[in-house]
C-alpha cells in the first residue's frame, strides 16, 4: 500500500531497498521449505528483518513532500517539448519528531522479534516485556505522565490490565472498600478487569474509536474519586489496537496527564495513534508466533496421550464365559477422555469398565489410567460394584492438584449364576434389553462422578438375567453427537437396533450401532470420543 501511494504522488523512485528487502521474503521461503524443522522460526525472523528495512523507509517516502517537475525555460517552445530536461525528484526532509515515530516503530518491530527468544524461557513473557516497550514509547512521545494498556479477552468479554507506567489516576470508581493510598490504588488497578460497557476502557474498545479527552469532568463515562490529591484527573488519550485485517479490536492504549499541566494536544493525539499503528503490527506477528507456539505444543501434548489411550485400550479380548462381547470406540482428535476395560477376574466375576474422564489431553489421560490401576487391583476382591466405585472415588478424592472428575460404569457379571451387579458414577448410563418381553429400557440411576465428594457411596444394582439378554453401557460422546443440520443423535436408534437384531452376536451388535452414528454424523467433526460397550448374555 505506501508503494502505491508512493507511485501516485511519485515523491520517489523505488529504492534498492525494496528489492533487497524482496530478496529476503524470497531466501525466507526458500529456507524454510529446506529445512522443515527450524523454518517457521527461521521464516519469521527473516520477515521481521525486511519489515524492519522496508516500513521505516517508506513510511518517510509516503508520506514526503510531493515532487514538481523543475524544467528550464527555452525560448524555442517546440525544443521544448522536443527534448524534456531531466527531471528531480525532490524528497522533503522529515521532521524530527516524524524521525521519532519511525525510530520507535522500529524498536516495536525488534522487540517482537526479542519476544520469539523469551518465550523458549518458561520463566519469561516476550509479550509482556513488548507490551511494557509500547507503553514505555507512548508515554515518551507524548509527554504523557502515565500510561496503560489492556487486552480484550474474547471468551469472557472483558478488557485487561496488561501493562501500566507511570501515574495513572483511575477514570472509574474505586471499589468502596480499597483504602486510597497510591500503592493500593496501583497495584488494584495493574490487576483489574473491566467488562466491555458502563466504563470508559470497555466503551473505546467496544466502539473501536479513539478519543481526545481534554476535560473529564464533562464526560460522563469517567468517574473522579476523591479527594485526595494523586487521584485528580487530568487530560486522557485512548486509542484502539485494532487487527487491520481482521477488523476486530483487541485491546487499547490508555494515556494520562496530571491535573493541573496543559491538557494533550492534537498532535501527540495524532502521535499517539501512529504508534499505536506500529504497535498493532508488532503486537500481531507476536500473538500469530504465540498462538503457533501453543498450537505445536498442545499437539504434541495430544499425540502422547493419544498413543497411550490406544496402548491402554484392550486389543484382544479373550475367551469370555457365557457372554459376547462387543464394543464400538471412535476418538476425537485431541480429546482422550473415553477408556474401556475387560478384566476376567476369576471364575465368578467378569468385569466390564467404562470410563468418560473430564477434560481432555494429558490431565484426563492421567485421570483415567489411575482409575484404572486402582480398579485392576480392587475386582479381584469380593467387594461389589459399588464399594469398589467408592473406594475408587476416595482414592481419586486425594489428589488436589490435577482436576480429576470421571464418569465411571463398573459391571461384574458372574456366568455361574447368570448374576448381574453394576454400578455407575458421573453420565453413563446403561440399558438393557429383556428377551423375554422384547422391551429396551435404562436401568441405571444418576449419580455424581468420581472425584467430587469423597464421602460420596455408590449403589449397586442387581439382577440374574435370562439368555438372550443384552446389557448397553455409553458414553456421552455417542449422545451428543451432532449431523450437519446440529441435531443431536437420537439414542433410541440404538434401542430399535438391539430388538431387531437380538439374534445377533454382541460384537455384531457394536457394528451396527457404530455404522448408524456415522451414518447419523456424516462428515461433521467429532467433538468428543464415542465409546459404546455390548454385553451379551448367553
Amino acid at each position: 500500500m505506501l508503494l502505491v501511494i508512493i507511485k501516485i504522488r511519485k515523491t520517489a523512485k523505488v529504492s534498492f531497498i525494496s528489492y533487497f528487502a524482496l530478496a529476503i521474503l524470497i531466501f525466507a521461503c526458500i529456507r524454510s521449505i529446506l529445512t522443515p524443522g527450524s523454518g517457521p522460526l527461521m521464516f519469521n525472523l527473516l520477515i521481521l528483518l525486511a519489515t524492519t528495512l522496508i516500513i521505516p523507509y517508506c513510511v518517510m517516502l509516503a508520506f514526503g513532500k510531493q515532487v514538481v517537475p523543475v524544467v528550464e525555460e527555452d525560448e524555442d517552445e517546440e525544443e521544448l517539448f522536443d527534448v524534456p530536461e531531466p527531471q528531480t525528484m525532490v524528497v522533503e526532509d522529515v521532521k524530527p519528531d516524524e524521525i521519532k515515530l519511525i525510530d520507535k516503530g522500529r524498536e516495536f518491530i525488534t522487540a517482537a522479534a526479542n519476544s520469539f527468544m523469551e518465550s523458549k524461557d518458561s520463566e519469561k513473557d516476550g509479550e509482556q516485556t513488548l507490551l511494557a516497550n509500547i507503553n514505555k514509547a507512548c508515554i515518551e512521545v507524548t509527554g504523557a505522565d502515565g500510561g496503560a494498556i489492556l487486552l480484550v479477552d474474547e471468551f469472557d468479554d472483558v478488557i485487561t490490565v496488561k501493562s501500566l507506567q507511570g501515574n495513572f489516576p483511575p477514570p472509574y470508581k474505586l471499589p468502596d472498600d480499597l483504602p486510597h493510598k497510591p500503592l493500593r490504588v496501583s497495584t488494584s488497578f495493574k490487576y483489574a478487569q473491566f467488562p466491555l460497557r458502563d466504563n470508559i476502557f470497555g466503551e473505546i474498545a467496544s466502539s473501536g474509536k479513539a478519543e481526545l479527552i481534554p476535560v473529564p469532568g464533562i464526560d460522563d463515562r469517567i468517574f473522579q474519586n476523591t479527594p485526595e490529591e494523586f487521584l485528580k484527573l487530568g487530560s486522557f488519550i485512548f486509542v484502539p489496537i485494532r487487527l487491520v485485517d481482521k477488523d476486530v479490536v483487541i485491546g487499547l492504549v490508555a494515556l494520562s496527564r496530571d491535573a493541573g499541566k496543559e491538557p494533550f494536544n492534537d498532535s501527540e493525539f495524532h502521535w499517539a495513534q501512529t504508534l499505536t499503528d506500529f504497535a498493532e503490527s508488532a503486537l500481531k506477528t507476536t500473538l500469530t508466533f504465540k498462538q503457533y507456539k501453543e498450537k505445536q505444543e498442545l499437539t504434541r501434548e495430544s499425540d502422547i496421550a493419544s498413543n497411550a489411550q490406544i496402548m491402554l485400550t484392550p486389543k484382544k479380548i479373550p475367551p469370555l464365559g457365557g457372554v459376547s462381547f462387543g464394543s464400538m470406540t471412535e476418538m476425537a482428535a485431541g480429546v482422550c477422555s473415553d477408556l474401556f476395560d475387560v478384566i476376567p477376574a476369576r471364575q465368578d466375576r467378569i468385569s466390564f469398565v467404562l470410563m468418560d474422564a473430564a477434560g481432555k489431553g494429558m490431565n484426563a489421560l492421567l485421570v483415567m489410567t489411575m482409575i484404572r490401576a486402582m480398579l485392576r487391583l480392587i475386582v479381584n476382591t469380593t467387594q461389589s460394584a459399588g464399594t469398589i466405585l467408592s473406594w475408587a472415588n476416595r482414592g481419586v478424592c486425594t489428589e488436589t492438584d490435577i482436576d480429576h472428575f470421571a464418569s465411571v460404569a463398573l459391571l461384574n457379571y458372574d456366568p455361574t449364576k447368570r448374576k448381574v451387579q453394576f454400578a455407575t458414577s458421573g453420565s453413563i448410563p446403561v440399558m438393557r434389553y429383556n428377551a423375554a418381553k422384547g422391551t429396551v429400557e435404562k436401568i441405571s440411576i444418576p449419580s455424581e462422578p468420581i472425584g467430587v465428594e469423597k464421602s460420596k457411596s455408590y449403589k449397586d444394582i442387581e439382577f440374574v438375567a435370562a439368555k438372550g439378554d443384552i446389557l448397553i453401557m455409553y458414553t456421552d460422546g455417542i449422545a451428543e453427537s451432532l449431523n450437519s443440520a446440529g441435531k443431536q443423535y437420537d439414542m433410541s436408534g440404538v434401542a430399535n437396533i438391539l430388538k431387531a437384531n437380538s439374534k445377533l452376536s454382541g460384537k455384531q451388535i457394536a457394528n451396527l450401532i457404530k455404522l448408524d452414528v456415522k451414518k447419523f454424523v456424516g462428515t461433521e467433526t467429532l467433538h468428543d470420543d464415542q465409546t459404546l460397550l455390548v454385553i451379551k448374555i448367553q
